[in-house]
């Protein structure tokens, strides 16, 4: 059996006759009819009845049918991936995102961008703070997105956005603690994101006050709502919480919103692939 023989097979049963199959597929009648009597006799069945005045599939034939659109379709992405490594297209791209970036939006990006370059596999891993400028350095990932940045000599780095963190506890826990000063917020956890690097877990820290360290972005949001702590979120995740006003702002001397700005990195001495720097203008374009 050969692929020529199945995708014969299809345009018959598509067209609805041999003569119209022959004529699609640029071949003579007697070629097209004799690639499917050569599949009926390795098969030993018969895939069309041919009493009638057009060729009717048999129950094989439907079976057949059914179980060969899974093999024509992956033909044709085999084809298409085929092409896209011709015109030198990478086959993947891995990005490494910063969880308090403006998820929705670029999740929209990727949508449409995998949508326009199916050939190529989009690998998203989120992250924090100074393991995206990491995976890029260390090639792990083409394409960073994020707001810490610590060797711009090595990197590419493109401002494109910013973010709003945003003080916050539960609406209970305020209530409970009788928080009225930024001094009371040192006896309850600052929900924090713990990083490998020191630079990297400096950001609106109350230095004397108690410390929860996590290593995950809806993690430290889940226990700021379970009324844990408190901590900064990015003003894009909360939205409905504050319009509800479970969550309460916290604006004091040294604890108060403030923005933060994400960037697009890439390493400096390794130039991107044909898709991935297709991706890096779009993100340049739309964040």
């Amino acid at each position: 059996m050969t692929f020529d023989q199945v995708l014969v097979f299809h345009k018959i049963v598509q067209s609805g006759s041999f003569k119209q199959a022959a004529a699609e597929l640029h071949k003579t009648q007697p070629a097209i009819s004799l690639s499917i009597k050569k599949l009926e006799e390795e098969m030993e069945v018969d895939l069309f009845d041919r009493s009638g005045y057009r060729p009717e599939l048999t129950d094989h034939g439907k079976a057949f049918y059914e179980r060969s659109l899974k093999v024509l379709q992956g033909m044709t992405e085999l084809e298409g991936l085929s092409q896209s490594f011709r015109k030198q297209q990478e086959p993947e791209i891995s990005i490494s995102v910063d969880g308090i970036s403006p998820l929705p939006k670029l999740l929209h990006i990727f949508k449409n961008f995998g949508e326009k370059h199916p050939n190529t596999k989009l690998n998203l891993t989120f992250d924090i703070l100074s393991e995206i400028e990491r995976r890029v350095l260390e090639r792990e990932a083409q394409i960073g997105v994020t707001h810490f940045i610590s060797d711009k000599n090595a990197l590419d780095v493109v401002p494109v956005t910013t973010v709003k963190m945003v003080p916050v506890m539960s609406k209970e826990l305020f209530k409970e603690r009788k928080v009225k000063n930024q001094k009371d917020l040192l006896e309850i956890d600052q929900i924090v994101i713990g990083d490998k690097n020191p630079r990297g877990a400096s950001f609106g820290l109350l230095d004397e006050g108690r410390k929860w360290r996590i290593n995950d972005n809806n993690f430290k949001r889940d226990i700021i709502f379970a009324g844990l702590g408190w901590g900064h979120l990015p003003d894009h995740s909360i939205v409905r919480e504050l319009a509800e006003k479970k969550l309460v702002v916290l604006e004091f001397e040294d604890i108060h919103p403030r923005e933060l700005v994400i960037n697009l990195i890439r390493h400096k001495r390794h130039q991107l692939g044909v898709v991935a720097n297709l991706l890096w203008e779009e993100l340049k374009k739309n964040c």
